[in-house]
């Protein structure tokens, strides 16, 4: 190859790169088109009971979402079936549906099943036996329906946090192919209601890490068949750290732990970007400093935060208790632009959050790469001005007006597609560059 061929075949390499990436787009967006494209966009809020005495279903600005999710109930460890709410809970459970429609008759409610965060090892298993087993499968999945009915929910949701082994994985394939398969069935004998929506909520990559097995991933094709949608967790990575760090960052170069690995993980593993919901959470994460004049990202930490009351838990602020942080005047607040992300510490007290303007970027982002949506987790957290679900709610009408969004790089445009330092290729992206890069060796071949 002569100098001029060669040169001409190093300036197509930034183009090859493009048409790559714009061609996986374009396969994806065909399946989306082929499934009907799925409704125009979600704007979905998590509310928990346990949020009841300071956020009641009442109080909930209704208008903000289009789906409204019960977080959640879990699996019973004996009989394998939805485990019923516990007495206090269980007026809550019956009454989520009517009171949420009372005021938006549009809004769709979800009931999700998962993890019992209070005994995880236990429920884990609980879920790993049932998915493993046939009958258990049909026990577990009758019930839910059945409670679902009973309750005047509009779907179901599984949120199994998480699946430790690979046969796991493949189970739970089984199991939302089989739920899928029986709401289709309750569906055809029940003229008065629409079918069950079914939706999961997973990790926020497709390969879950630090699992025993180092080849922990999901089973995409089994679940995008199975599933109207995926929320994924796109937050919360950072919870048991020495060193203070922004808890769901949007970018970061230095690890897989940010929303933007998360979500091109899952669309580079061919998950269609209309059945993907992007989660934002609306709570921070707190450390004590060890030293108070060291208070920049990466300083240690000598313990987490203090127990907050909305959240009860140590090293967790919701963020309506950001804000009377913020209302100090002995806060001091960054807003950190490589990582999307902002942090304030007062005293000793390092926060990490997601403000109005991080919320926005993140919109952008997901409206950028064409998802179906957001998820907000949970909305108790959230000021009694709703700050944060109007921020969300605005930023999705102004940047998804147009349906989907216009742009899909597998992720956020420019910082994706041209970053390839940062951010490496897939499988089918891959083999796409591949098969192009033969093509123009070919031309240059020619040329010469």
């Amino acid at each position: 190859m002569g100098r001029r061929e060669w040169c001409f075949f190093i300036s197509l390499i930034p183009l090859v790169e493009f048409l790559s990436i714009t061609s996986a787009s374009t396969l994806q967006q065909q399946q989306c088109a082929d499934s009907g494209g799925g409704p125009a966009g979600v704007r979905v809020g998590y509310w928990s009971p346990s949020s009841s005495r300071y956020s009641p279903v009442s109080s909930i600005d209704t208008s903000l979402f289009t789906h409204l999710y019960y977080s959640s109930v879990s699996i019973d460890e004996k009989s394998y079936a939805v485990a019923p709410p516990s007495t206090d809970e269980s007026s809550l459970l019956a009454a989520f549906s009517s009171t949420v429609k009372s005021g938006s008759p549009s809004v769709k409610t979800i009931l999700s099943i998962g993890t019992n965060e209070y005994k995880v090892d236990v429920s884990n298993a609980a879920f790993s036996r049932m998915a493993s087993d046939k009958i258990l499968r049909g026990v577990f999945i009758n019930s839910s329906v059945e409670l679902a009915r009973a309750n005047g929910f509009d779907g179901l949701d599984l949120s199994w946090i998480s699946p430790a082994t690979q046969m796991d994985m493949e189970n739970l394939g089984v199991l939302l192919a089989g739920w899928r398969a029986r709401i289709i069935e309750e569906s055809a004998t029940n003229s008065l209601s629409e079918p069950l929506l079914l939706t999961a909520t997973l990790y926020f990559s497709n390969h879950l890490f630090g699992m025993p097995d180092s080849n922990l991933d999901y089973q995409v094709d089994d679940i995008s068949k199975s599933i109207d949608w995926a929320n994924i967790l796109t937050f919360g990575f950072h919870g048991g750290s020495n060193v203070t760090t922004v808890d769901a960052p949007l970018y970061d170069t230095t690890s897989h732990f940010s929303v933007s690995y998360g979500v091109i993980s899952w669309l580079d593993a061919g998950v269609p970007p209309c059945k993907l919901v992007m989660g934002i959470p609306l709570f921070g994460r707190s450390w004590f400093l060890r030293n108070k004049a060291k208070n920049g990202i990466g300083s240690p930490t000598a313990a987490a935060g203090t127990k907050q009351r909305k959240s009860n838990q140590t090293g967790i602020i919701a963020y309506a208790e950001v804000e009377e942080y913020m209302n100090s005047e002995s806060t001091v607040v960054t807003y950190d632009n490589q990582s999307v992300a902002e942090y304030f510490y007062n005293g000793d007290l390092w926060v990490s959050f997601d403000s109005a303007q991080v919320v926005q970027h993140k919109l952008e982002f997901a409206a950028r790469s064409q998802l179906l949506g957001y998820f907000l987790w949970t909305i108790g957290f959230d000021d009694t001005n709703s700050t944060i679900s109007k921020q969300a709610s605005e930023s999705w009408h102004q940047y998804a007006r147009g349906g989907f969004g216009t742009i899909h790089a597998g992720g956020s445009n420019q910082y994706v597609a041209f970053n390839s330092s940062s951010v490496s290729f897939g499988s089918s992206y891959s083999k796409t560059l591949t098969y192009l890069l033969s093509s123009v060796v070919l031309l240059v071949t020619l040329f010469h």
